[in-house]
């Protein structure tokens, strides 16, 4: 059985996005870099809601090109090229990047979690997240936490009051950032 973790940076007040969807506010630096390496490298495949797949689909096969970019982000285009990208919508009709499988509805990620193999990642995509907590199926949360306060955007945890964690992992990166490793309480 497959385990289903979601990886996403949030502000200290629990957003995942500005107002307006940005994210300009996360800290990227290489050690953010090196361990996300770390954690894709147990990756069977990358799990993208529709907001998620378009950007991660306009951003990363212009890096894997870009003889200027940085050695980590050029390294990590590399992994998203290959992956295999499991993408839930109910509007994309086909996809042009390779490796990509749509999926119309959250509850396919039960027999996709039932197959042998490595984790499943799910990159950002909130509203996705919020459809498997309703199916009860996230099994780990990996949260980069930045240390700003938004004020207002897309909150991640909407609607999951008294949800109980333990924290598995933390790392601090520097000033700017750390990391948490979070799984329900048992």
């Amino acid at each position: 059985m497959r385990k289903l973790v979601s990886l996403i940076h949030l502000s200290l007040d629990g957003f995942c996005a500005g107002p307006n969807g940005e994210m300009d506010w996360i800290t990227v630096n290489p050690a953010i870099f090196e361990d996300a390496d770390r954690v894709i490298a147990t990756a069977g495949a990358a799990v993208y809601g529709r907001t998620t797949y378009g950007m991660m689909r306009g951003y990363w096969p212009g890096v894997l090109n870009d003889e200027k970019a940085p050695d980590d982000r050029r390294a990590h285009a590399r992994w998203v090229e290959a992956a295999e990208k499991i993408t839930f919508s109910r509007s994309l009709e086909t996809s042009d990047w390779n490796n990509v499988h749509l999926k119309r509805d959250a509850k396919d990620i039960t027999a996709l979690k039932q197959q042998a193999g490595k984790p499943l990642l799910i990159f950002g995509s909130p509203g996705l997240v919020r459809s498997f907590q309703a199916l009860d199926a996230i099994d780990e949360y990996w949260r980069g936490l930045n240390p700003v306060l938004l004020g207002e955007g897309v909150r991640f945890f909407d609607g999951a009051h008294g949800t109980r964690f333990r924290i598995a992992d933390a790392k601090r990166y520097d000033a700017a950032a750390a990391e948490f490793q979070a799984v329900f309480a048992k």
